[in-house]
């Protein structure tokens, strides 16, 4: 499985922004080029101007294969997603509560239902709070959000976006926004 860099509104159970919206600042802009079906997106001629990549220089195939498929670089828009999913990067997410910090117990057994519905309660074992899933620390190894913006082909800690863009979203959909990478989603 490939994994992703997704960019999520925050309150992350809240209404989210119009597609729309985010749709018109991300191509106005040129992070986002040419359309390649409903939701899915090339990059644009600006995108290396609000992506960060750390390390050795990547190799990033911007282009879909000869082939076919969805293993190259691009993005995809998640709209409205009711209830939200949970999406973690495999072996990297490791949760704690968001009050105290702890580490969540039993986490394990409850990816598959949040996976499925991360709005469900969860209640810290050490202090007790009651929240959904959805704002569990993920420590940006995995999030859930109603919508977001998935930038696939992109590795754990391998890529960041700048400020400018997460700037740029706030502006324009009047929302914080994080940034978080998981698995690519199906």
């Amino acid at each position: 499985m490939s994994s992703s860099l997704y960019l999520f509104p925050l309150p992350v159970l809240n209404e989210p922004p119009a597609i729309s919206v985010i749709t018109t600042l991300l191509q106005d802009c040129g992070f986002m080029g040419g359309k390649l079906n409903a939701r899915r997106y090339l990059t644009g001629p600006e995108f290396f101007r609000y992506i960060t990549f750390v390390g050795c220089a990547p190799q990033m195939q911007l282009e879909m294969p000869a082939e076919g498929g969805w293993d190259f670089c691009h993005i995809r828009l998640h709209e409205d997603r009711q209830p939200p999913p949970l999406q973690v990067a495999k072996l990297r997410g490791r949760p704690r509560c968001p009050a105290c910090r702890s580490n969540v117990s039993g986490w394990k057994e409850q990816l598959p239902v949040w996976r499925e519905d991360a709005s469900r309660p969860w209640q810290c074992e050490n202090c007790e709070i009651v929240l959904p899933a959805a704002e569990l620390d993920w420590r940006q190894y995995g999030f859930a959000a109603r919508c977001s913006v998935e930038i696939h082909q992109v590795y754990p800690g391998e890529a960041v976006p700048v400020d400018g863009l997460m700037q740029l979203l706030k502006v324009g959909t009047g929302r914080d926004w994080r940034y978080a990478w998981a698995d690519a989603a199906e």
